[in-house]
């Protein structure tokens, strides 16, 4: 239930009837449900051949009356050279050396409930001025819903040198996602624009490194090194038997803010290309498109102007310790993606309306600076300001963070011990210490969510929330 127009907040919620605007009441219920089997077998032998299968058969509500199940296998198998009995003279250098592959499917349930059924929604209307019971269709049926699946195959090998003193994993994937569960376009004369369906396939290749190293091991000083990073490629195979353009929002001013299209990424940004603004000897070809000097000048046609899925992810993280001290340092890192940054739609272009960027006082059109992106500083309903998205918008997300710093000492055992203490260590530590950015980037933290928690919306940034920055002092203590 909502209701308004209360005379104070004295009440709050325990007192709905004291609202002179009491609202509609509303309620909902929702229920979905899951049956699976599955089963696990894996072999070793002599610790140098090894081979796990395993497979699952899932039913879910969530899908049409005509694919309920789906059936999930996957096998994996290993080969450890370094167990060969030829490989007795080189165990001191390669400790390990294991060769390893799979190949399986999963599945995807990931969507509201009853999206396969014809279903209808009520609620009441106004007629000859009295609230009055309706009923209408809101969605089509489509009992062939199945399920998403995704076929993975991994290669890789697991290596560890010299005495465990360098440990490396190699990964190389390729996973192939057919079935889609997206809103497919249809005519709008059956009066719907879209109905779920299973349309299209995305394929994700990269690599994953993972070094551990100890480059120094001494009674009184180590030091513990870890690196791990990715890449990945990501591109849309096929969108339905024409491939057509997708457009999935989240919508914006000017419509959808991404785009699916066969050949690209997912969360490819859909916009303008800002060419300027208008000067004022252009006062009169302004004026055919709308606009007035002053304003943002912008491309005809839309284009994909940046995606918001990163190329490379990855951390290091380092330990050292040096006799009763140990420090961690933790770094993590993105590159090669783009952030749309929705918020200049109300800190630059919309001036008057909200709190500003600094560039709508420094890099603002006037008549004596002209050739500039930003908008001139005016009211809000001023004629010919205007808001849509496009590349002055867009920044590089790449970033790279000092997540942790973690500083500690531990007390030595004889000092505590005649008070009934076993170890005692003292700590103090400092998480997010800093982020290095791009300078296009104009908001607080570019590892903010994103847009409204659209699964669409990855780096499509409006005023988020920043992470914090967390100072810690403690002790730990056994007894």
């Amino acid at each position: 239930m909502s209701a308004t127009g209360f005379s104070d907040d004295t009440f709050s919620y325990n007192r709905i009837q004291a609202a002179s605007e009491p609202g509609a009441p509303e309620s909902g219920y929702d229920e979905w449900s899951m049956n699976s089997y599955f089963f696990r077998g894996s072999y070793n032998y002599l610790q140098k051949y090894l081979v796990t299968f395993t497979g699952r058969m899932d039913g879910s509500s969530r899908f049409g009356a005509n694919n309920k199940y789906g059936f999930f296998p996957s096998v994996g198998v290993g080969y450890v050279l370094s167990e060969e009995s030829f490989w007795e003279d080189m165990e001191s250098t390669v400790n390990l050396l294991k060769f390893r592959a799979s190949y399986g499917i999963t599945g995807n349930t990931e969507i509201p409930t009853y999206q396969s059924l014809g279903t209808l929604s009520s609620g009441t209307t106004l007629i000859n001025g009295s609230r009055a019971s309706m009923s209408y269709v809101n969605r089509l049926p489509n009992p062939d819903l199945e399920w998403e699946k995704t076929k993975q195959f991994d290669i890789g090998l697991d290596l560890e040198l010299f005495n465990r003193g360098l440990i490396v994993n190699l990964d190389y994937y390729y996973k192939l996602t057919e079935d889609l569960l997206l809103d497919r376009p249809i005519p709008a004369h059956t009066g719907f624009g879209s109905v779920r369906d299973n349309i299209g396939s995305v394929s994700n290749e990269g690599i994953e490194v993972l070094l551990r190293a100890f480059p120094v091991r001494t009674d009184d000083f180590s030091w513990e090194s870890n690196l791990n990073f990715s890449y990945n490629k990501n591109t849309i195979e096929s969108l339905g038997v024409n491939d057509e353009d997708i457009f999935p929002g989240p919508n914006w001013v000017s419509g959808s803010q991404t785009i699916l299209r066969v050949g690209e990424s997912l969360s490819s940004f859909w916009g303008y290309d800002r060419l300027g603004t208008w000067n004022t000897d252009e006062a009169e070809e302004a004026a055919l498109v709308g606009a007035v000097p002053g304003v943002a000048k912008r491309s005809e046609e839309k284009r994909i102007i940046g995606n918001g899925i990163p190329d490379w992810n990855g951390s290091f993280i380092n330990n050292f310790y040096f006799k009763n001290f140990d420090l961690t340092v933790d770094l993590n890192f993105v590159a090669g993606v783009d952030i749309l940054q929705q918020m200049f739609h109300s800190s630059e272009d919309r001036t008057g309306l909200s709190s500003g960027l600094a560039s709508q006082l420094n890099e603002a059109w006037t008549p004596d600076n002209q050739n500039t992106m930003v908008q001139q500083i005016r009211n809000a309903p001023y004629s010919g300001q205007n808001s849509e998205i496009d590349t002055r918008w867009l920044a590089d997300g790449s970033f790279l963070r000092g997540n942790l710093i973690a500083l500690g000492y531990t007390l030595d055992p004889h000092l505590v011990s005649d008070m009934g203490i076993e170890s005692l260590r003292v700590y103090a530590n400092v998480q997010n210490a800093f982020v290095i950015h791009s300078d296009e980037f104009r908001g607080y933290d570019p590892e903010a969510s994103s847009w409204g928690g659209n699964q669409w919306g990855q780096n499509i940034f409006f005023h988020q929330y920043p992470r914090p920055r967390t100072f810690t002092l403690g002790f730990n203590v056994h007894f």
